[in-house]
């Protein structure tokens, strides 16, 4: 048997080499060798941050309000906030938007099978569902063959993998919408969470390793270690080490039993403060960088991370650089497969989120104040709120002209004097001045009394002034 490194106090004492793998049963550290790759799954299901950022992305634009027309773009059938109109009853649109913009951050790709009649062309005439398909279980198939590509090079076919099997579906018979790349010519293009797989595994790893470090005792284990004179403690002297260890754990006061320090052993403390496993540094840019690729804002993920006003930028910001683009990506998809050819089309209208609507409204103010008068129409205003219009309020209302009473005449004017006085104190009685309220005659008549040299008092006396 190698040579005791170290002993171990428990229900009974054991000396360890560290030459023997069985000291990693000790210490149970079996098992943390290998940490699994990131992976989309992983990233959703594992790691909390990156679920989180993606589950806002997915959950603002599934809440998007949107109109369905039928026809022509006047006739609504279907808004936000209602029950689906019997003909589209099949289509969750929440669920199906919540999944697809996931999937895309995810994986890039989001796919669902129509379900329904298809005329020869395998354009689809009558709907009766849509199911949402797994997005690793699916690929277009780009190799040559009965299902390859056209002469154009566009695929026709995608592969799909379920129960050991694969299978060849036809394009037009799924809804699939890609996250655009550069790169990529036809197909799924670059996830953004793929972007940011490197932050994701640093914190998942953390969390791993703090969970393990705290499952397997290591955070401040006591050792006793041997140098390599020193010999196996009789059993006598295990017993009292033990005895002497409960108690010093237990806080009681020494006792005569205590024993008495052995050459060639000492006790060492291994592992870390709890304090020791985690860095607030790493989690923080990890987790920023997460959400930065994201393109979710730090204030939206934690409630903590901004004040008031940064929220409210930051929320903004989010609605017009985020949820925007990415709805009209899905809407395009949607529309083109699959309610266009069914004589639907789908509108989302991101100007009725609070967010918008209240920037709308600021917006107005600011230009309002600016110019003096009203710039919306009741209804206008109505319809940043969400109401319905009313009759005969169409028209911008005309701001009343002001009518200055005498006191306020008599106001400006002092304003008048009392700023041309002061210039006179500072630059002489020369100093060029433009008054705002005093008429052309009675400026003239205060310059010819500067003129004559009088006092000031004398020189800005009434009645030429204050009146």
């Amino acid at each position: 048997m190698p040579k005791p490194d170290f002993y171990v106090l428990g229900s009974s004492t054991k000396g360890v080499s560290l030459n023997d793998p069985e000291w990693l049963n000790i210490f149970n550290l079996h098992g943390h060798e290998h940490v699994a790759k990131m992976s989309p799954a992983v990233a959703w299901t594992d790691e909390g941050w990156t679920r989180r950022c993606v589950d806002v992305r997915a959950k603002a634009i599934a809440a998007l309000p949107f109109v369905v027309h039928k026809g022509d773009m006047t006739n609504v059938v279907w808004s936000a906030g209602e029950e689906a109109p019997e003909e589209l009853a099949w289509l969750d649109l929440f669920d199906y938007l919540y999944r697809a913009e996931a999937s895309l951050a995810l994986v890039g790709a989001a796919y669902a099978m129509k379900e329904g009649t298809f005329n020869k062309d395998g354009i689809i005439t009558k709907a009766d569902g849509l199911s949402w398909i797994n997005p690793t279980s699916i690929k277009p198939n780009f190799e040559d063959g009965k299902y390859g590509p056209d002469e154009q090079g566009n695929f026709r076919y995608y592969e799909r993998k379920a129960n050991e099997r694969k299978f060849q579906v036809p394009r037009t018979r799924i809804l699939g919408t890609f996250q655009p790349s550069p790169f990529v010519e036809q197909g799924p293009g670059s996830a953004d969470a793929r972007s940011a797989n490197m932050h994701s595994q640093i914190l998942h790893d953390l969390a791993e390793y703090t969970s393990g470090q705290l499952r397997s005792g290591l955070v401040k284990k006591t050792v006793w270690v041997a140098d390599k004179d020193a010999r196996q403690p009789d059993e006598l002297t295990v017993k009292r080490w033990q005895r002497w260890v409960r108690r010093n754990i237990l806080g009681t006061k020494p006792t005569p039993d205590d024993p008495m320090v052995m050459q060639g052993l000492s006790a060492q403390e291994v592992g870390s403060d709890l304090s020791d496993l985690h860095s607030d540094v790493i989690t923080r840019d990890a987790r920023e960088a997460i959400a930065s690729t994201l393109g979710v804002p730090h204030s939206l993920v934690m409630s903590n991370a901004a004040n008031y006003a940064t929220a409210k930028s930051d929320q903004l910001a989010f609605m017009a650089n985020t949820v925007v683009p990415q709805a009209r990506l899905l809407a395009h998809a949607i529309n083109q497969q699959l309610l266009l050819p069914l004589g639907y089309h789908l509108e989302f209208e991101p100007h009725k989120t609070e967010v918008m609507q209240q920037s709308e409204l600021e917006k107005a103010q600011a230009i309002a104040l600016a110019v003096g008068g009203p710039v919306l129409s009741v209804n206008e205003g109505r319809e940043l709120l969400g109401y319905e219009p009313i009759q005969g309020q169409d028209v911008v209302a005309e701001q009343p002209q002001q009518v200055r009473s005498a006191d306020t005449v008599s106001d400006t004017k002092n304003l008048d004097i009392q700023r041309w006085r002061t210039k006179i104190n500072r630059k002489g009685r020369d100093v060029k001045f433009t008054p705002d309220a005093l008429a052309d005659y009675e400026a003239d008549i205060i310059r010819e009394r500067l003129a004559t040299g009088a006092d000031l008092d004398e020189v800005f006396r009434p009645p030429f002034v204050g009146f």
